[in-house]
């Protein structure tokens, strides 16, 4: 039966693949036309009706935007050829364009009817006055010679400015640099007085003959080189002479001789004249940043938090360009205002995503500054307010206090009374953050006058920040700075009386460690009252104080234990902040007398391990990244660690260590830790620690040591030959012992007999015993050398000292046989199978404990 198709199913597909083959909405299209005039380059775009677009210049980048998707000619503008257009890309889906211009660029946009038109010229000549000359010559247009010149009868001409009117340098120079008198003549002072001497003679013949040379430059003479200009006679006379109504001009006779004389001489004078050295130009500085200006705190909060907010959220919303980076500086502003530093490190970067201009990035830059300050920085030097001078303005007096206090308050004193007159008119939040920053700076300094003031500043402002204890809080530690301790303490229960917020536990803490500083409470009694604040002060600031405080109450009865345990929760929990950090000094000083007392004890028990197990964390957090001040507790318990016989884990530390060190302490903990791996067998892994904490600059004993423990790990891993080399020009008995047993490993058995000898007979020079290893390697090398004399004194004294070592039997097995009795291959064998089971032992031996 033949099948029908659906006409349902028929008709429904049809009208799916008519919908789908619809077109979609068009995006409008842009054309575009690229050229070059003179000195500019000119992009000329033409948008759809209704479309604004904005041209905006972020560094070497030139971005075009428009608020809907468009279709831009990037065909055309890329086969088009432009020296200062470059690189066209469209972005953020088709609402931009981009184009790479020369750094610097002028750039100027512009509307005309529907064109957006974009000139790009070169970069801005700076306004500088150009150098003057090396020459010390002055160059003048026409024009100033002109102004310049006075109504009156010229100068008269000198016989040095003759010459330099007839000189051919002096020609082109002559309307630039005018020579009245001598005086002003460029030329040396000798040819100066020659051509006075000159003139006066010239003067004299042409006094004598009555004759009346013209000189050139001289008025009257249609010249122009002239180097005055006069305004014209209005009587000429023919030939450009004019009638004189002054003092007859001197009249000389025959001068052109001594001119051309005098020129000669001028040029050769010129040629000795050593030239100047070129001055290197210095390079431009940079120019200074502008004045900070002030800040309208108070407008920037408003009245209604969540309705200011909401209205700058929409205006952030609505705003397209540089007017939206405007809205979003104001959104900072605002949540600085409200002490929001959290939020307002936020609202800072997404201001920074949205390329603002150069004023509006300086703006941003002062408002992260303050927000950093507020933060509690801990390094401000790179903070506008502490780089700029302070000068008069109020607000950065205040943010340049706030930023030094916590780190130099000496320098964040000088501006505070400025800074406390100004913060009476910041908004209340604001204020009392900052307040609270100056206050705990001059309380961790001790500076009880400063205090006293921040305190009365807090009383009169009386603001809503204050009513959670800290004000109490701060007017105890003034009591204790003014040693008023009854008076403290009733300033400290009246703000732990709150029983909320960080400064009412701070205050309860402080009064429990302060009654047990007056013997109102013991120990034990300090320990019941934190340990009952345990669970009030979790998730508050005063964790950590509260923690140390405990941790201390138990180092100081004896209960380490217990005081360690409480010194590592404080590290996990707070380790990685500098608060915590600065709370386990207590624990850093139980930790040393702990590390005191196991190097007193001895080695080989296990409380070193112990305490790297159960306390590693806490020692490598109270040591800190550079070592630590009171003695490097990590690389003390590394070498009990070594001492007792747990290398492992102190090869661990010490990698730690060194990898975290730089420059000399490098190198030092390199050493230490090449000793320790070569002691374990690991000669490999010790020289590729020599080879990477290496430097320049060392002191000589560090160098000699790095040099001999190269030496040491090379013949551990066999390149006796390197060894030796690396030995040379090394002195010393640790030198020697090592060149006498790269030559036993060597199988240079008389020059290692020899080596060892010598090293003997240094050590009893200088009244030391040699080592075990010493007289055992010298024995076997005497006899394998077949030194018979040699192993003659191999006898009882060495048989004593090498009893108890792993050399115990070498003294009867390499004594000779009785002289008296017969010789017998048996013996004779087992003698040489001994020898070369030494041998074998020897270089097994070496290295092992």
């Amino acid at each position: 039966m033949k099948r029908r198709p659906d006409t349902a199913v028929t008709l429904g597909s049809t009208l799916v693949l008519a919908l789908l083959s619809l077109p979609g909405p068009a995006q409008a299209a842009v054309r575009g036309q690229l050229g070059d005039h003179g000195d500019y380059s000119r992009l000329v775009l033409s948008v759809p009706k209704g479309v604004e677009p904005m041209a905006v210049v972020d560094g070497c980048v030139l971005r075009i935007s428009v608020p809907d998707p468009v279709r831009w000619p990037l065909a055309s503008l890329r086969d088009s050829f432009s020296r200062r257009l470059a690189d066209f890309v469209t972005a953020d889906g088709g609402r931009s364009l981009t184009a790479t211009v020369p750094c610097g660029a002028r750039v100027a946009s512009f509307m005309e009817r529907q064109n957006l038109i974009v000139d790009v010229g070169g970069p801005p000549v700076p306004g500088v006055k150009p150098g003057a000359p090396e020459d010390g010559a002055v160059e003048r247009t026409q024009d100033a010679v002109i102004a310049a010149a006075p109504p009156q009868a010229s100068t008269p001409v000198s016989v040095a400015g003759v010459v330099e009117a007839l000189s051919p340098i002096g020609t082109a120079n002559a309307a630039a640099m005018p020579l009245s008198t001598a005086a002003e003549s460029p030329l040396p002072p000798a040819h100066a007085q020659t051509s006075i001497a000159l003139m006066r003679q010239a003067d004299q013949r042409s006094a004598e003959s009555g004759e009346r040379v013209r000189v050139r430059g001289e008025r009257g003479e249609d010249s122009r080189e002239s180097t005055l200009v006069h305004p014209p006679h209005p009587d000429p006379l023919p030939g450009g002479e004019r009638e004189s109504k002054g003092a007859p001009l001197p009249v000389v006779a025959s001068l052109e001789g001594e001119v051309r004389d005098s020129i000669q001489q001028t040029l050769r004078q010129l040629e000795r004249t050593p030239k100047p050295a070129p001055q290197a130009a210095e390079p431009p500085k940079p120019p200074a940043p502008p004045p900070i200006g002030a800040m309208d705190l108070a407008g920037w909060a408003g009245e209604d938090f969540n309705r200011t907010r909401e209205a700058l959220q929409n205006a952030l919303e609505k705003a397209q360009g540089r007017a939206r980076v405007e809205a979003q500086i104001a959104l900072v502003r605002f949540l600085l205002a409200r002490a929001l530093d959290e939020e307002g490190r936020a609202a800072l970067e997404m201001a920074a995503s949205l390329s603002p201009d150069p004023d509006q990035r300086y703006a941003l830059r002062i408002l992260g500054d303050a927000l950093r300050a507020l933060d509690r920085e801990d390094a401000p030097d790179d903070n506008l307010f502490v780089q700029l001078p302070a000068g008069t303005m109020a607000d950065h007096h205040v943010w340049r206090s706030v930023a030094l206090a916590p780190s130099r308050w000496a320098a964040a004193k000088e501006g505070l009374p400025i800074a406390l007159r100004r913060l009476l008119d910041y908004p209340a939040d604001l204020r009392s953050r900052l307040l609270t920053t100056l206050a705990a700076a001059a309380d961790e300094a001790g500076d009880s006058a400063a205090l006293n003031l921040i305190v009365l500043e807090m009383i009169t402002v009386d603001s809503k920040g204050m009513a959670d204890g800290r004000l109490d809080y701060f007017r105890g530690r003034l009591a204790e700075l003014k040693a008023t301790p009854d008076a403290a303490l009733e300033r400290y229960d009246a703000a732990a009386a709150l029983r909320r917020g960080p400064f009412a536990r701070r205050a309860e803490v402080r009064a429990i460690e302060l009654r047990r500083g007056l013997g109102r409470l013991d120990e034990d009694g300090a320990i019941k009252a934190l340990e009952a604040l345990r669970f009030a002060w979790r998730g508050d600031d005063i964790e950590t104080d509260a923690l140390a405080a405990l941790g201390g109450a138990y180092a100081r009865s004896g209960r380490t234990e217990a005081a360690l345990d409480i010194f590592g929760l404080l590290g996990r929990r707070f380790g990685a902040t500098a608060r915590g950090r600065d709370a386990l000094a207590a624990g850093r000083t139980l930790l040393s007398a702990v590390l005191d007392r196991l190097e007193r004890s001895p080695p080989g028990g296990l409380y070193a391990l112990a305490l790297q197990a159960r306390h590693g964390r806490l020692v490598t957090l109270a040591d800190g990244p550079d070592g630590g001040p009171d003695g490097r507790l990590r690389l003390r318990l590394a070498t009990l660690l070594l001492r007792d016989g747990y290398g492992l884990e102190a090869t661990r530390i010490l990698h730690a260590l060194t990898e975290g060190a730089t420059g000399p302490r490098r190198a030092e903990l390199g050493a230490t830790l090449a000793g320790a791996l070569i002691d374990g067998g690991r000669e490999g892994e010790a020289l590729d620690v020599l080879a990477r904490t290496g430097g320049s600059g060392l002191e000589p004993a560090l160098a000699e040591r790095r040099a001999l423990l190269r030496a040491d790990a090379l013949l551990g891993d066999g390149d006796t030959v390197r060894a030796l080399d690396a030995l040379r020009g090394l002195t010393g008995a640790e030198a020697a012992r090592l060149r006498a047993q790269g030559l036993f490993a060597a199988g240079e058995w008389r020059a290692a007999r020899n080596a060892f000898a010598d090293l003997a007979a240094a050590r009893a020079a200088t009244g030391a015993e040699p080592t075990a290893d010493d007289l055992a390697l010298q024995g076997l090398s005497a006899y394998l050398a077949g030194d018979a004399e040699g192993l003659s004194g191999f006898g009882e004294a060495q048989r004593a000292r090498l009893a108890g070592t792993r050399w115990a039997g070498l003294a009867d097995a390499l004594a000779p046989p009785p002289p008296d009795g017969p010789l017998r291959t048996e013996s004779v064998e087992r003698d040489l199978a001994a020898a070369g089971a030494l041998d074998r032992l020897a270089r097994a031996w070496r290295g092992k404990p």
